[in-house]
């Protein structure tokens, strides 16, 4: 019989050979050695190792024929699954979430693939996470072996654009529709929405570049038109890793929590404040100015609700001069602040530190707020930590466990936010900022940004 490995072995043989776009291959000719399509090279493997024709049509390979013969040549699994599985096939068909074009590649049972992938990068090795796929497929009478070492947790990545309904809208969009045209490839309207004609514009950049050619906005096409507000996250979000990664790692250790959670969290919170000062100043002082949240009542409800309920509480006179000289360092960053600052004299921060610790807390953690120890890295990591144990703790089901899923991960999330965290919705839990986004959604989104660095 033959077996999973034995496709992923003929796959390999062919790493480094040509790529075009639509090729023609001869699946009889044993020798062929390129240019290839993804279809066809997928189609081609499995025809000379096996001697079954799946996905063809004619003299032609296509991942929509790939999707219709799924049913009586393989059995779908899961990207999961795939991904653990030598030989298995990942799979994307064309219409899948709006992306008119599909794709095909072999994993390599190790969270990989090997694949004809694009004009740049030929047959090649690649990765599985950070890519949109609908499921996996295994070929019937093919043995295949699993990694069960291997523990995959695909998700669909963050900031992928594409054509659905409603229509996806975002900044980043009208961004990228500014590049495509001062290139001559966009002529329509600019504005954050990503309809049909963008995605046109899109493939057409993809094609030109070299790129996999599915008219996505997505990570590798937004690098190449060097869309500003995508590549400034990683470049945030690389500082952050460079600079606190050993520190986080101590103190996450024992816990079911990883770097990319902090991380995101660290960008959620105080992202907007700390990413524009990024070698403009110190680090101590970076972190000193990460400070927040002037709501008073009725819009809180925790204390302080304002200013006089403070002045009642002990020590909240030298707090309320502290409060207040945190919102003019922020100020110096951001301008809404800084107005505040100078002309609503009892206005005062609420927020402290990269991770944001609120001060209703001061009235059981006087010192860390009397103090001024927000700026500590190493306290304000620890502190972060401590909070997402016990928002696990108020997820039932997560109670005790030593490992989580990042899916686990963001609900925690969402909890260490609100309190609570409904495991059976979604990710839209949680504050909810102007442009309409919940807290899980953005932390889940910065997360997969993280891990990809």
């Amino acid at each position: 019989m033959n077996t999973g490995k034995q496709l992923l072995e003929a796959a390999g043989k062919h790493i480094g050979e040509k790529y075009v776009f639509g090729a023609i291959v001869p699946f009889e000719n044993a020798g062929y050695k390129g240019p290839w399509d993804c279809a066809e090279f997928i189609s081609w493997i499995v025809y000379q190792v096996t001697g079954i024709k799946i996905g063809i049509r004619g003299l032609e390979a296509y991942t929509g024929y790939w999707a219709k013969d799924a049913a009586a040549f393989c059995k779908k699994i899961t990207v999961n699954e795939a991904s653990q599985t030598y030989g298995a096939i990942v799979f994307r068909s064309p219409g899948y979430k709006g992306i008119k074009i599909g794709h095909i590649a072999f994993s390599d049972g190790k969270g990989g693939t090997v694949e004809a992938k694009s004009a740049r990068e030929g047959v090649c090795e690649s990765t599985i996470d950070g890519r949109a796929w609908e499921y996996g497929l295994l070929i019937n009478g093919v043995d295949y072996e699993t990694n069960s070492k291997l523990v995959a947790d695909y998700h669909i990545p963050p900031l992928n654009f594409y054509v659905k309904s409603p229509l996806m809208k975002h900044a980043i969009v009208e961004d990228a529709k500014k590049r495509l045209s001062r290139l001559n490839l966009y002529h329509g309207v600019i504005n954050e929405v990503y309809d049909e004609e963008t995605a046109k514009a899109v493939a057409n950049y993809q094609n030109i570049k070299g790129l996999v050619v599915d008219g996505v906005l997505g990570k590798d096409t937004l690098r190449s038109l060097q869309v500003r507000q995508y590549t400034s996250i990683e470049k945030n979000m690389l500082w952050f890793k460079e600079n606190f990664e050993a520190k986080i790692k101590a103190k996450l250790s024992g816990t079911p929590f990883d770097l990319y959670l902090i991380m995101a969290i660290a960008y959620q919170e105080t992202g907007y404040v700390w990413s524009k000062m990024i070698g403009k100043t110190t680090v101590d002082d970076l972190l000193m100015c990460c400070t927040g949240d002037t709501l008073d009542a009725p819009n809180r409800s925790a204390f302080p609700t304002n200013k006089a309920a403070l002045l009642a509480h002990p020590d909240g006179d030298k707090m309320f001069l502290i409060a207040r000289e945190a919102l003019k360092n922020v100020g110096r960053w951001e301008a809404a602040y800084k107005k505040l600052y100078d002309t609503k004299p009892d206005k005062f921060c609420r927020g402290y530190g990269i991770f944001q610790y609120d001060l209703q807390f001061f009235k059981t953690n006087p010192g860390f707020f009397l103090n001024k120890e927000w700026g500590n890295i190493d306290k304000v990591i620890e502190m972060a930590v401590n909070e997402l144990k016990a928002a696990q703790k108020r997820i039932p089901s997560y109670r005790g466990k030593t490992t989580l899923t990042v899916t686990e991960q963001i609900y925690v999330a969402i909890a260490y936010n609100k309190g609570t965290a409904d495991i059976t919705k979604d990710f839209k839990q949680g504050y909810r900022n102007d442009a309409g986004k919940y807290y899980g959604e953005l932390v889940y989104e910065y997360y997969l940004l993280a891990s990809a660095l």
